[in-house]
């Protein structure tokens, strides 16, 4: 194992704008509201991530005796560790990071509760007081937290800016041979280098996450300038997520009761305190998969498309402007983080090759033993419905004493046919792990979903799907938005009579002021899940 190497290592914050300010009690509260990440709406069916141990690493470590890491008896659910050599450091930063995944809250902070404030938090240093970085430290860091400890999730709190972040280096391997060879959910950071992903976001096997602003509308809705952004500089779609930044109040490592709120501001986006959101998220779906009868349901290629696939899209990019109808962005990746949909379609059940079925969600993992084997799912559409469809795999890694390998030529190649057999999605991307289709479909039927693999490489994949139904009131052309051009078809159709009209919303034969009265109350609502201009 190599000496000890000084590397440039960047906290994803930028000190210049930490200043005190008074708590505001509801602002961690927000970013994981309906208009931030939406872990609310699963803390309130019970589930919190209990029983699910989230892995930090970083600079320093998390002040683990903070009121925020207590349960009613007092009893900590924080731990730290150090790898440096130089003990342990309790920290701002890596206090606050923990705080956005896991708070408790506080004496005079009880709604302050993190995303997944039933997890455990274990905090691994590997940053040395003169600003080192080993790679064995970071070696030893990830074998504690994922082996001895079980840490099923860990989320990163630095970047490494001097190294080329192009999923080719011995750090980006590493991260992707633990989520490789021990079903780790790696969610890193896009890091604050502005117009470029940094290490650890490069690693192909997690979810690198972007930074999401709010106004005092406390909707996260804009990237922040500091988030970085994709794609990766050998052309990888990273970040695939993005999370709130500002405006979170979390424990501070001052003191065991001592609290920090992030302010407003125009620049923002640090993505440190937006990817525990994504650990967060992660953590609430492993709560879940540990309570059912499924076998697969806590793989991390299960977890990672389910996420993507949940995403809400309608975000602004640094110039606020709209990033409607793309699949995947630069600055925000697929979209912003949605716990309770995650939720809802990994807690809809899994689907079977070859069976048709019928539900309007679902998932499946399945592992490919031969060459070149084609899998084939079948799912009943109806037309006007946005099919929802992501695939993900692990880039294989192996090791040899302390080399990490990386297999090549790794890519899973999609399609989906519709029901006359004719192909309206292909994708053979051969650099990316992973493949999001959103298809309006032009007719009923049953819908053929074919995932090949393209190597003599066995290939285990995670596969999620969503039908989404449009608006009540949006006509064709469907836009997934009631406006103007459907209140024009409707005033075009008034009056008419017959079976089968499209603007006989009620529907009882004729086109009229009850149908009318039916659209009003949807007039300019577009849908929450997709969104065409």
């Amino acid at each position: 194992m190599p000496a000890p190497k000084r590397y440039i290592i960047i906290s994803c914050v930028v000190a210049l704008y930490l200043c005190a300010l008074p708590g505001n009690v509801w602002a961690l509260a927000e970013s994981t509201a309906a208009g931030g990440t939406n872990a609310q709406a699963v803390h309130t069916l019970g589930i919190t991530g209990a029983g699910v141990n989230i892995g930090l690493v970083s600079q320093d470590n998390t002040r683990i005796t903070h009121e925020a890491f207590k349960d009613d008896q007092s009893v900590s659910h924080a731990f730290a560790y150090d790898f440096s050599g130089d003990g342990l450091l309790y920290s701002n930063h890596d206090t606050w990071v923990a705080g956005v995944a896991v708070s408790r809250g506080g004496a005079a902070y009880p709604n302050q509760l993190g995303v997944a404030y039933g997890s455990d938090i274990h905090s691994a240093r590997v940053v040395s007081d003169g600003g080192s970085l080993s790679f064995s430290w970071l070696e030893n860091a990830l074998n504690e937290l994922a082996v001895n400890q079980d840490c099923r999730v860990i989320v990163t709190g630095i970047s490494i800016t001097s190294v080329t972040a192009d999923g080719q280096s011995n750090w980006a391997k590493l991260y992707d041979y633990y989520a490789f060879e021990h079903n780790v959910f790696f969610a890193n950071a896009a890091g604050n280098s502005t117009t470029e992903i940094s290490i650890f976001g490069d690693a192909y096997n997690g979810i690198t996450t972007g930074g999401l602003n709010t106004s005092t509308s406390n909707i996260y809705d804009y990237v922040g300038l500091l988030s970085g952004e994709g794609p990766t500089v050998d052309g990888r779609k990273k970040p695939e997520v993005a999370g709130p930044v500002q405006n979170q109040t979390v424990p501070s490592g001052a003191s065991d009761t001592s609290w920090y709120t992030w302010p407003l501001w125009e620049g923002g986006g640090q993505t440190s305190f937006s990817a525990p959101h994504t650990a967060g998220v992660a953590a609430l779906l492993l709560e879940l998969a540990d309570n059912t009868p499924e076998s697969n349901d806590n793989k991390n290629v299960v977890l990672k498309a389910v996420i993507v696939n949940s995403t809400y899209p309608n975000i602004n990019d640094k110039d606020d402007n709209p990033t409607t109808g793309l699949v995947w962005h630069s600055q925000r990746g697929y979209g912003r983080l949605d716990a309770l949909r995650a939720y809802e379609l990994l807690n809809s059940g899994k689907i079977s090759k070859g069976v048709i079925v019928n539900q309007p969600k679902g998932w499946a993992y399945a592992s490919m033993t031969l060459n070149y084997q084609n899998d084939t799912y079948l799912i009943t559409g109806k037309k006007n419905q946005i099919l929802l469809l992501t695939a993900v795999w692990n880039r294989k890694i192996t090791k040899s004493g302390s080399i990490y390998s990386a297999e090549t030529g790794f890519n899973i190649d999609v399609s989906v046919e519709d029901p006359l057999g004719s192909v309206i999605f292909s994708e053979t991307d051969s650099l990316n792990n992973l493949e999001k289709a959103e298809l309006l479909l032009d007719m009923d039927g049953v819908y053929e979903i074919n995932i090949k693999n393209k190597t003599i490489i066995d290939r285990d994949y995670g596969l999620a799907f969503e039908l989404i139904d449009p608006l009540v009131g949006d006509f064709e052309p469907i836009n997934h938005s009631v406006d103007l051009d459907d209140l024009i078809r409707l005033a075009e159709d008034w009056g008419s009579t017959g079976s089968g009209l499209e603007t006989d919303i009620k529907p009882d034969g004729v086109i009229d002021y009850l149908d009318f009265a039916i659209f009003a109350q949807n007039w300019l609502q577009i849908n929450p899940a997709y969104y065409i201009p």
